[in-house]
């Protein structure tokens, strides 16, 4: 049981000195180099112990391996999906061979030293009665991943509903599925799962940027349902042996990595980083060629190729524009060119090349309809979520409060005279 003790405290002894002690007593990088080195100082004495007390902490079930990396990729999906709707954002990681010998192996070993002293834990639960201690096990993580600084500027109950819902709640919901992984199957399957959305939050050059509170809502549904997928698909014995109906299963992995990945080609090509940008048309001033709900491929292309007669992608102060080119000339040592929506009777103003995005050269009709109307769905249910159903809520409140002493009298008096209703026609039934 020492053994057991042991590890929580040396994470939270290794926590208050990263947090407290390092960035006081180093600067700049040396301060990566300090929590590098205490963070593998939890690694050493996990394996160790888990060695010493014979813990089978590292098992390898391939079904349980499978189901990891398939929720995984499908958080990532989720994520990514809420993403068409809500907008991307660029990675505020920029690696360079320099900054990722740097500061990778600080983002590597923290991580590993949690999930594997995570592991460590749940493999030492009593399998008979494992929920109390599954779910102390995942609080005590959910508390260790937040730093310091931001507990204590925990100073108002506004800052503190904001911690519980755009972080506490979200990292406590992730915990214990990887909690659960863990105590299922072990290091590889827990390290599986965190580690996929992992290296994808450090590593893709875009990343869905939705508002916090929807972050927190796709965060936390994504994982319930994962949850809910494991706990209904295996059922763990009393002994370490998992199900065995589990392995009867067919593999779904190559099918869940595939849709992953045309997601993951699919983002990145919204933003112009794999040379082409796919656009939804959405007005009609190029009918009949490109009608609203088509699907127009726009690709990078230097503006002195472009010839009168191509169809263009330009910025304007509004919005970008696809109209074709009509004419084109230099002046000023730059190139202009003039163009005109195919349905529109006069051409618009001239295009400078900076203007220019790409030009069109594929369409494909009317699949765009989809996304408007997933994008249209999409946004009137978050606008009911964060500006309707709390309006709702705030002018019942206020109806309750100032109606209170009718309502009460009210309800008071309905339920008064059901009882005794009730209470006749008992009786009644009660005579011979």
């Amino acid at each position: 049981m020492k053994q057991v003790i042991l590890i929580p405290i040396l994470i939270v002894t290794v926590y208050l000195l990263t947090n407290l002690v390092v960035p006081l007593a180093f600067r700049g990088e040396m301060i990566f180099m300090a929590s590098l080195a205490l963070w593998t100082l939890v690694i050493a004495p996990t394996i160790l112990i888990s060695k010493l007390y014979q813990t089978t902490m590292c098992q390898t079930d391939k079904p349980i391996l499978q189901l990891a990396s398939i929720i995984a990729a499908f958080q990532i999906f989720f994520a990514v999906f809420a993403g068409f709707f809500m907008g991307f954002g660029k990675n505020a990681n920029v690696w360079t061979p320099l900054t990722l010998a740097i500061y990778f192996p600080y983002l590597l070993v923290p991580f590993l030293a949690v999930e594997l002293s995570r592991a460590y834990l749940t493999q030492t639960v009593n399998r008979r009665k494992p929920t109390l201690t599954l779910l102390l096990i995942s609080l005590f993580y959910t508390l260790t991943i937040t730093t310091m600084p931001t507990y204590l500027g925990l100073s108002s109950p506004l800052s503190i509903a904001e911690f519980l819902i755009e972080t506490f709640i979200p990292a406590l919901a992730i915990s214990l599925l990887a909690t659960y992984f863990a105590f299922l199957g072990g290091f590889t399957a827990n390290l599986t799962y965190m580690a996929i959305p992992a290296f994808f939050t450090w590593f893709s050059p875009i990343l869905p940027n939705p508002p916090w509170a929807a972050q927190s809502m796709i965060t936390v549904t994504a994982a319930t349902i994962g949850f809910l997928i494991l706990d209904q698909t295996v059922k763990p014995l009393p002994t370490k042996r998992i199900h065995r109906t589990l392995k009867k299963q067919k593999s779904q992995l190559p099918y869940w990595t595939a849709i992953a990945l045309i997601g993951l080609v699919a983002v990145w090509s919204s933003t112009g980083l794999l040379g082409f940008t796919p656009t939804i048309i959405g007005s009609g001033s190029m009918t009949p060629t490109l009608n609203p709900g088509d699907i127009t491929i726009i690709i990078s292309t230097p503006p002195a190729t472009i010839k009168i007669g191509d169809t263009i992608q330009y910025y304007t102060s509004d919005v970008p524009i696809i109209h074709r080119v009509i004419d084109k000339y230099e002046a000023g040592g730059s190139l202009w060119f003039i163009t005109q929506g195919d349905a529109n009777t006069e051409p618009d103003d001239p295009v400078n090349e900076r203007q220019v995005i790409g030009k069109a050269v594929s369409t494909i009709p009317q699949l765009g309809w989809v996304s408007i109307t997933l994008k249209d769905l999409a946004a009137n249910t978050y606008t009911f979520l964060t500006t309707t159903l709390p309006q709702i809520l705030a002018n019942a409140w206020t109806q309750i409060t100032t109606n209170g002493v009718y309502i009460t009298s009210a309800l008071a008096f309905t339920a008064y005279s059901f009882l005794l209703l009730t209470y006749k026609n008992r009786k009644k039934e009660a005579k011979p």
